[in-house]
């Protein structure tokens, strides 16, 4: 089924790297016309694709950076103008693991969650495990996402989700970044895994809908 036109501006806003036409195509976007939900697909669409451009060359890290700035600005004007988003009551404690600095992919996610009505409490880059432990504890969140995008943090992930599983055990645990995948996001006793920001509210549901786990502590090797 084709793309609606006014989906597809939205979707193409994003790639145009200017915050200020996002401005422009949200201004022409009737009341009730589109669906919040549809909107943000588009936009996560647009990042996507801004994504790849990046990974084939295409793109530069600034062009990127500002696929965000429009991005960030859409989330905005989407929050603005849809008061009629319900709040879900689920809150969301998110952040980077400590030993890494990359948190383009993490902003978008946190954006994304906002706008569905999430309440998101966002600890930007380089997180200490006990920042992650006390955050947990003062929010009574309901998911923790964990990001990098590097290989050598993860021991450092593992450890976060080992101390949670310790002291916060019904909270879920929602992993991402280059270096993961679907086996390595379980080996590491995470519920979930999302591969880019468009599969993240899918997964996201799909992590708070999951029972009460018992109680499985993941064994590491101590060197």
């Amino acid at each position: 089924m084709p793309k609606p036109k006014m989906l597809k501006q939205i979707e193409e806003v994003i790639l145009s790297r200017n915050p200020a036409r996002v401005e422009e195509i949200f201004s022409t976007i009737e009341p009730d016309s589109l669906a919040p939900d549809a909107i943000l697909g588009a936009m996560a669409a647009g990042m996507e694709k801004a994504r790849r451009e990046l990974k084939e060359g295409r793109c530069s890290i600034p062009e990127f950076l500002l696929c965000i700035d429009a991005f960030r600005q859409g989330v905005v004007l989407l929050k603005g103008m849809n008061a009629r988003v319900p709040q879900k009551e689920s809150t969301v404690v998110i952040g980077v693991v400590e030993g890494d600095v990359h948190d383009m992919g993490k902003n978008i996610v946190a954006g994304l969650l906002e706008a569905r009505g999430y309440r998101v409490h966002d600890l930007g880059k380089d997180v200490p495990r006990d920042r992650f432990l006390e955050t947990l504890k003062e929010t009574k969140a309901s998911l923790l996402a964990l990001s990098t995008m590097m290989s050598t943090p993860i021991d450092n992930m593992r450890d976060v989700i080992e101390w949670v599983r310790k002291l916060h055990p019904d909270v879920k645990i929602l992993v991402g970044g280059a270096p993961l995948d679907d086996r390595l996001a379980r080996a590491i006793g995470a519920d979930g895994y999302a591969e880019g920001a468009p599969d993240v509210p899918g997964e996201v549901e799909r992590v708070l809908a999951l029972g009460t786990r018992p109680l499985e502590i993941p064994v590491v090797a101590k060197g």
